[in-house]
C-alpha cells in the first residue's frame, strides 16, 4: 500500500469518526423525547467510532512498520521504500522518510546526511536488483529534492522533476509541518513550512545491464 493511500485511509476515518460522533450526541440529546432505542444508538456508533479510529491506527502502524523492517534490513538511516508499477524489465520505487521517535529526535544537519547515505545505498541496491531498470520516485520539498538531483548527476543517473507531483498528498500544511518538526526536532527548530508550489516529484532511474 502506498503513502498516498493511506493517508486518504486516515483522513477518510477521521471524517467518519467526526461524523459518527456528532450523530451520536444528537441521538443522546434527544433521546428524552424520542426514546431509549436512541439512547442505545448513540452508545452503538460512540464505541463504532471509537473501534473505527484504534483499527485504522494500529493497521497503518502495522504496514509502516514492515517497511522499517525491510528498510533496515537494506541498511537504510533515514528512508524506506514502496515498490510498485512492476512489470518485466522494470520496477518503481516510492522513496520516503521514516519519522523518528520521540525519544530519538535528530537535527536537519544529520536528517540530510543520512538522507544522502541513503541515496547511496539505495544505488547500490538497485545495481544488484534482478531489473534491467529501478526507478525510484520521491515527492518532497526543495531542500531534500536538490540533495537528490546533485547526488543523483554525481553517480552519472538519468533523472527528471514531473511536470506536476505524483503524491499529492504529500504536501503538509503549517500545522502538520510543526507536528513533523516537533516529532523529528523537539521544539529547537523553527523551520519555515514549504508553500505547496515548492514541493516537487524527482524520479531517478537506474539502468542495469
Amino acid at each position: 500500500m502506498r503513502m498516498h493511500e493511506m493517508r486518504v485511509w486516515q483522513k477518510r476515518d477521521y471524517r467518519l469518526f467526526n461524523g459518527m460522533m456528532a450523530i451520536a450526541v444528537i441521538c443522546f440529546l434527544t433521546h428524552y423525547y424520542v426514546g431509549m432505542f436512541l439512547l442505545c444508538l448513540a452508545a452503538t456508533l460512540y464505541v463504532g467510532a471509537v473501534v473505527l479510529v484504534f483499527f485504522g491506527v494500529a493497521k497503518r502502524q502495522a504496514i509502516k512498520k514492515k517497511y522499517y523492517r525491510e528498510a533496515k534490513q537494506m541498511g537504510l538511516e533515514r528512508t524506506f521504500v514502496i515498490p510498485y508499477n512492476e512489470s518485466d524489465d522494470e520496477i518503481w520505487f516510492e522513496i520516503h522518510l521514516i519519522e523518528p521517535g520521540v525519544k530519538r529526535r535528530s537535527t536537519p544537519v544529520r536528517v540530510l546526511r543520512q538522507y544522502i547515505r541513503d541515496l547511496q545505498r539505495l544505488y547500490s541496491f538497485a545495481k544488484t536488483y534482478p531489473k534491467k531498470r529501478v526507478v525510484f520516485v520521491g515527492t518532497t520539498h526543495q531542500t531534500l529534492t536538490i540533495a537528490a538531483m546533485k547526488e543523483a548527476k554525481r553517480l552519472g543517473l538519468a533523472y527528471e522533476v514531473a511536470p506536476i507531483i505524483h503524491d499529492q498528498s504529500a504536501p503538509m500544511t503549517k500545522r502538520e509541518w510543526r507536528g513533523v518538526l516537533r516529532k523529528m526536532y523537539g521544539d529547537e527548530q523553527n523551520i519555515r513550512a514549504p508553500a505547496k508550489g515548492e514541493w516537487r516529484t524527482l524520479i531517478v532511474r537506474v539502468e542495469n545491464p
